[in-house]
């Protein structure tokens, strides 16, 4: 019979962003857990979780555990037993350790000989008693990016754990937890409902959430304040500003969501908006109100986790915070704009990029350079360019940056607008963080970008030229995400650029020797070739295409990406898999570095002439079609070849004894693989039945 299991960890206040991670986390260990236990789940198994309590529900589990029969392969046969075939003392603790008798002992042949093996029989026990000793272990196993211990515990979780519901069938599964003992009560809100109460079951649970002030999923909690913070917004006019980061950390940050709406005074208003928004969100977790047309009122929505008897005393609490962050905001901004942003650049000199890479001035002068030679492949204007980038990076000196980092570039265009800079430069500071993550807007203006892509490659190649470069999980510096910003500014807006020349610049800038600057050089290269080919192959582009196409070259990523489209497509062609398959058999003949040219005197047999025939006619059309990107045109015509190529190897002998014969059809051969090479390396194309490499 399947039962219905039940459990909740009640804790401390959880952080925010632990908790969508350990709901995930619940559900997958509990299944785990489970498959090791034999115990069969006919039902859902679900998660849901507030700040202080995970909970864990299993509709439907076998009250007992499946029976085992498993064959456990001991010693040797001639360690097991003596010549006289008596168990020895290899075979009689083998038997004890399975709980066998020594007689039922077998001898199996395997690959590496005579082996003893034991038939284990284990009946499957209650669930109830397996949980009782599974969940300890269950419930610490549960990761967290950061735990604690608390008073004398020996354990470890995210907050100290106060108190452990678990129900089975509805009996209580006792266990315990370093001290701390599982029943079968939970708790309600910690100020509005703070007693206990019984929970027989999810459903019993379930229906005592609500008169205690608990909502235990958090989509529903989502919900609900999508909702009242709409509804409040719409009630002074307004509307949210869209935020669903914001939403996403609300939610864990309260068990009962509950609405305030609050004022300021419109004086602050005369600030850049930003700043007040970066102020209430990062600060004081609010949402702000704007009008139809997107600019700030005066006033925000926060959501209190307790619904006091008079919420206006939790209102004007919250005003007040505010107003104190807000009046601070207000200093730091008009103290900023005394001082014209060009007048801060020399302050960069006191600032450092990093211990071996200099002073954040000096990754300026290196940034406008780079800058300058990007302007007129982007299309920008190189004036512009420049004296954005020797802008760029003076807002981090300012107060309003100092305060909210996330403001970089913001602040920067504001205060390079106020003071009078080409608006175009302005634009083009603000700008040139972005994107700032996967998903974010990219610069609008191609100053922006040639400012972008230098700060980053400068990053990128400064940090390899030190040795800081990413490994395993770890990327201090960001220089993947930083990488994959630059390709994707450059497939988003069709740029051809030269990868190649682009690092060969921000080398320069370094100073390097000769085999310094050679290694970085090629490291900097291949680290960008790994990005593009995860950034193709996350498009859904076949990982041994992408593999084939960007090893022979990606130096213009633009150009890659369609020749890894034409080769993919083509992948699904009759023509495919045979003409790959006679390209790799070629490859496999034609000695490395052969060199030699077809003597059409020498062909004498009727395959060799079709196929030299038919090679000559599109060999400078596979070139012009290469040479002016029409990859699908070039594999057309090579797929061509699949006819004379076919017959050439069903008639022919390719090492012929007569060496002259020989090395004109490898030189033909050779021909063929070299047309094919310049867009892809066929060796690493898979076939069907060939061992998968990505």
């Amino acid at each position: 019979m399947a039962k219905e299991f039940f459990l909740e960890i009640g804790t401390e206040e959880i952080p925010s962003r632990f908790i969508p991670p350990a709901l995930e986390n619940l559900k997958q260990l509990f299944a785990g857990l489970l498959a090791g236990g034999r115990v069969a789940s006919t039902g859902e198994i679900k998660a849901y979780g507030t700040p202080r309590r995970l909970i864990l529900v299993a509709t439907a589990l076998d009250e007992r555990q499946a029976d085992l029969s498993k064959e456990v392969v001991g010693p040797p046969k001639k360690i097991a037993f003596g010549p006289d075939g008596a168990p020895a003392k290899a075979a009689q603790v083998f038997a004890e350790k399975n709980k066998v008798p020594v007689e039922s002992l077998a001898v199996k042949t395997t690959d590496k000989g005579e082996y003893v093996v034991a038939k284990v029989e284990e009946k499957g026990g209650d669930t109830s008693a397996w949980l009782a000793q599974a969940l300890p272990g269950f419930i610490l196993s549960i990761p967290f990016p950061k735990s604690m211990r608390w008073m004398d515990k020996d354990i470890r979780f995210a907050r100290p754990i106060h108190w452990i519901a678990a129900v089975f069938g509805g009996e209580t599964v006792s266990f315990d937890l370093n001290g701390i003992k599982s029943g079968n009560l939970s708790r309600g809100h910690r100020f509005m409902s703070p007693g206990a109460f019984l929970v027989k079951d999810f459903k019993s649970f379930q229906l005592q959430c609500e008169p205690n002030y608990i909502v235990i999923d958090p989509e529903v909690r989502r919900s609900r304040i999508v909702k009242q913070v709409a509804e409040l917004a719409l009630s002074v006019n307004g509307k949210v500003l869209e935020d669903s980061g914001l939403v996403d950390e609300v939610i864990n940050l309260v068990e009962y969501p509950v609405p305030v709406l609050g004022s300021f005074n419109k004086e602050f208003l005369r600030v850049p908006k930003e700043v007040l928004i970066t102020a209430m969100r990062e600060h004081q977790r609010y949402f702000s109100v704007v009008d139809n047309r997107g600019e700030l009122l005066p006033y925000f929505i926060t959501i209190s986790n307790t619904k006091a008897e008079d919420m206006e005393v939790v209102r004007a609490g919250n005003e007040r915070v505010l107003a104190a962050r807000m009046s601070d905001a207000a200093y730091f901004y008009d103290h900023d704009i005394t001082v014209k942003l060009a007048d801060r650049v020399e302050g960069l000199k006191k600032v450092t990029f990093q211990e071996k890479l200099g002073s954040v001035h000096d990754k300026v002068e290196r940034v406008r350079k780079l800058a300058v030679s990007l302007a007129g492949i982007l299309g920008a204007d190189a004036k512009a360019a420049e004296r954005a980038a020797y802008l760029c990076k003076a807002d981090l000196i300012t107060g309003v940056v100092g305060e909210f980092p996330k403001l970089q570039g913001v602040m920067g265009g504001r205060y390079a607008a106020l003071s009078g800079e080409d608006p175009r430069a302005a634009q083009a500071i603000e700008e040139h963080y972005l994107p700032r993550f996967a998903g974010d807007v990219l610069p609008k203006s191609p100053e922006g970008m040639a400012v972008g892509i230098a700060d980053r490659i400068d990053t990128i190649t400064g940090c390899f030229s030190v040795g800081l470069v990413p490994s395993g999980s770890e990327d201090p510096y960001g220089l993947r995400r930083q990488s994959i910003a630059i390709l994707t500014m450059l497939f988003d807006r069709g740029v051809h650029l030269s990868l190649a020349s682009l690092v060969a610049e921000a080398c320069r800038g370094f100073n390097l020797a000769a085999d310094a600057s050679k290694k970085v050089n090629a490291d900097v290269l291949d680290f960008l070739r790994q990005r593009q080919a995860g950034m193709l192959t996350t498009e859904g582009l076949r990982s041994d295409v992408v593999d084939a196409a960007l090893s022979v070259s990606f130096d213009d990523p633009l150009v890659a990406k369609e020749k890894v489209k034409a080769l993919d497509g083509w992948r699904t062609s009759e023509d495919y898999q045979p003409l790959v398959t006679a390209l790799k058999r070629a490859g496999n003949i034609v000695p490395k570095n052969f060199a030699g040219a077809v003597a059409e005197s020498i062909l004498r047999e009727n395959a060799e002439k079709e196929l030299f025939a038919a090679f000559s006619r599109i060999q400078g059309q596979v070139k012009d079609k290469t040479g002016s990107l029409d990859f699908r045109g070039a594999l057309a015509d090579i797929a061509s070849l699949r006819k004379p190529v076919d017959a050439f190897f069903d008639t022919l002998m390719v090492m012929d004894k007569d060496e002259a014969v020989k090395n004109n059809r490898l030189a033909l051969l050779a021909g063929i693989t070299g047309l094919f090479s310049a867009i892809a390396d066929f060796s690493r194309l898979e076939l069907s039945g060939e061992k998968s490499k990505g």
